[in-house]
């Protein structure tokens, strides 16, 4: 066998494909409708005399005439905008660090953010699709704006965002969530879901890794932390591909001390096995103990199965056991680590306190009988959560079994406000994509609490869509005022007239009677 040279060979250029591409109508022959026409009714099975059965009358006789230019598709947008400003949008974005190019003086960073929060909520899917709405006149209304950056102005913002970019916008996000949660009554108990994602992407973005879970695709990892009350999202950053989160919990919960202690007499942090290490534990732990913290601070934690602890498991006595549900048994027991590492990797050998354990066991299939034991044993499956909740173990389970919202949380913000659809090839730039999409969403959902008629508050956003945001309407002036008039049929007018009265309340000044704008 011949050594293999390590020149390398010439340059190949695969054959070309000799087929056609027919997505040109072209290809196609005059007579394509009526051949089609034809084509169907002879396929048809034979029951009699067959006849083409006619489009309806009103389609027969449609017409098309595109001479409005006060239409728009997203008449609830400027609601919802006026609602955002009112809040402080504008404010907050007002001094966004990007440097700008000399073509883009005409639009500012601030500026820039806040349509594409506008973009979020309407449901483009794409950055690109600026490109297809520039001209809407709801949504120019909605931001004050004759015409919408397009594409290209967006490309070259986030190819200019930087660290300082995405701090700014990471502290807005923090100074809107804790002024939006310091309108609550105080709970006697708030809960924390933490949790990430992969972000698999397509192309040469910055800061992606192959990842072994997605087939070697590329991937970054999103981490979230969410208010379970409320869905909101309290933290949400976009890391390096594979990053793993918990040695930068300390500060996380510095973040989440401040945003919720003041709020509530227990604040309980629930998360998944990648978050149960012993330096996260203690950080929740010492906080617990620290008097200048206002509240409870508790942790229920899937633990991770190592060998010590299924045996630990396995070895409690039956009677320990009790039923939870079909198909669990619960008890509990109490465990401590032998080894564990620090937040820097450094390897912690000794001083590891004892921790109460939560352990599930499922009854696992019984084998075939060409592979039973000579003793026959029931075989299990087991869990275990870590907790310092003091509660009754079903409870424990319960606790932390709720922490399924933030899986919703994370489905609504990839498909309801495209998440996965990452603008720029810019680490940076795709991070402050992500805050400003967290922004978005926290608006929607401090919106549908407030505004939305009872039916509508728990819905996601494609409903909120389908039933203000993105309805047709017209944009016009009456009195020396703008208005909007929308389509009286359906449920549209009840919706809208419900909003505006809210609207009105909630921003209203302080002591003024709120005077009830008409719902055109």
């Amino acid at each position: 066998m011949p050594a293999q040279s390590n020149t390398p060979g010439p340059r190949f250029t695969p054959p070309a494909i000799n087929a056609a591409d027919i997505r040109d109508g072209s290809f196609h022959l005059e007579e394509f409708a009526q051949m089609m026409r034809e084509a169907a009714v002879s396929n048809r099975l034979e029951l009699g005399p067959l006849t083409h059965t006619p489009p309806p009358e009103s389609l027969r006789t449609l017409h098309y005439s595109c001479d409005q230019d006060d239409l728009t598709a997203f008449a609830g947008m400027p609601l919802f905008m006026q609602w955002s400003y009112a809040l402080g949008l504008a404010d907050w974005l007002a001094g966004v660090p990007v440097v700008q190019e000399r073509s883009d003086v005409r639009y500012s960073p601030g500026k820039k953010c806040e349509v594409l929060i506008l973009g979020f909520v309407a449901g483009l899917e794409r950055v690109a699709h600026f490109d297809d709405v520039k001209d809407d006149p709801g949504l120019c209304a909605a931001v004050g704006l004759e015409r919408l950056p397009d594409q290209s102005t967006f490309s070259r913002f986030f190819a200019a965002a930087n660290a300082a970019t995405v701090a700014y916008l990471e502290a807005a996000n923090h100074r809107f969530s804790r002024s939006s949660l310091a309108s609550l009554k105080r709970q006697s108990r708030l809960l924390v879901d933490i949790d990430t994602r992969d972000m698999a992407v397509y192309g040469k973005q910055e800061g992606t890794v192959a990842s072994p879970r997605k087939d070697g695709d590329r991937i970054y990892t999103f981490e979230i932390a969410t208010l379970r009350n409320s869905r909101d999202m309290l933290l949400g950053d976009l890391m390096a591909g594979a990053t793993h989160p918990a040695p930068l919990f300390r500060q996380r919960l510095e973040t989440l001390l401040e945003q919720l202690a003041p709020l509530t007499d227990e604040l309980v942090l629930s998360a998944d096995a990648a978050w149960a290490a012993d330096y996260v534990m203690r950080a929740i732990e010492a906080a617990d103990a620290d008097p200048e913290v206002p509240c409870r601070c508790r942790y229920a934690m899937r633990a991770q199965m190592s060998a010590r602890l299924k045996h630990a498991i396995a070895a409690l006595p039956e009677d320990t056991w009790v039923r939870y549900d079909e198909v669990h048994e619960v008890a509990e027991l109490s465990h401590r680590f032998t080894e564990t590492r620090d937040e820097h990797g450094g390897r912690v050998m000794e001083g590891h306190p004892e921790r109460r354990y939560i352990a599930t066991r499922k009854r696992l299939r019984d084998l075939g009988d060409e592979q039973q034991a000579l003793i026959d044993t029931p075989r299990y499956g087991y869990e275990a959560i870590v907790t310092n909740l003091d509660c009754d173990p079903r409870r424990v389970l319960r606790t932390y079994n709720g922490r399924a919202t933030v899986e919703s949380v994370l489905k609504e913000s990839a498909l309801g406000f495209n998440m996965d659809s990452l603008p720029s090839g810019s680490f940076d730039g795709n991070r402050v994509f992500c805050q400003l999409l967290v922004l978005a969403y926290n608006l929607v959902n401090l919106f549908r609490r407030l505004c939305m008629p009872w039916d509508g508050k728990r819905g996601h956003v494609p409903g909120l869509r389908r039933r203000l945001l993105a309805v047709p309407g017209r944009i016009g002036e009456s009195e020396s005022r703008s208005m909007v008039r929308c389509s009286s049929r359906g449920s549209l007018g009840s919706v809208v007239a419900h909003v505006v009265k809210q609207l009105r309340t909630w921003l209203a000044p302080v002591g003024v009677q709120p005077e009830l704008a008409r719902a055109g």
